[in-house]
């Protein structure tokens, strides 16, 4: 069965070191994840276990007072075509509403379809398009009020 716990700002060494290698599984990167928060406004992080495995992720922060950034997220190969991402969106809008942001903001990449499909299949309309790093960046918004 599949936990999700949401943390805030930067994350527990455990939750970092198990979050950053998926992250960096998924995205072919060598990066940690801590150190990319520290950077950010309000950052909420949701994290996806399995019987204590971390499995997926969401993690955004806040992009003004009424909106906020869904900005890197994903899951393990191995564990994919489960619906965890489903389960990790949900999540994150509930907990958002409940802190009175109106809309969510994110962006994916052309490459990253199933992203894109969950995106458009949970109510999120394509605002723009911009190319970047030789690839079509689609940004997306919902409201949530």
């Amino acid at each position: 069965m599949i936990e999700i716990k949401v943390f805030y700002d930067s994350l527990p060494d455990f939750e970092n070191r198990e979050l950053s290698t998926v992250h960096n599984d998924i995205f072919n990167v060598d990066e940690n994840l801590n150190d990319k928060l520290s950077s950010k406004n309000k950052v909420m992080t949701l994290v996806a276990y399995n019987e204590g495995t971390v499995v997926g992720y969401k993690i955004g922060y806040e992009k003004s007072p009424s909106t906020f950034y869904s900005w890197l997220g994903g899951v393990a190969e191995e564990y994919r075509k489960h619906g965890i991402a489903q389960k990790l969106m949900d999540r994150q809008i509930e907990v958002l509403k409940e802190q009175g942001y109106k809309s969510i903001q994110t962006k994916t990449f052309n490459k990253w379809k199933s992203m894109l499909i969950l995106n458009i299949k949970n109510d999120f309309k394509i605002i723009d398009t911009i190319s970047e790093r030789g690839d079509l960046a689609i940004i997306l918004e919902r409201n949530i009020e």
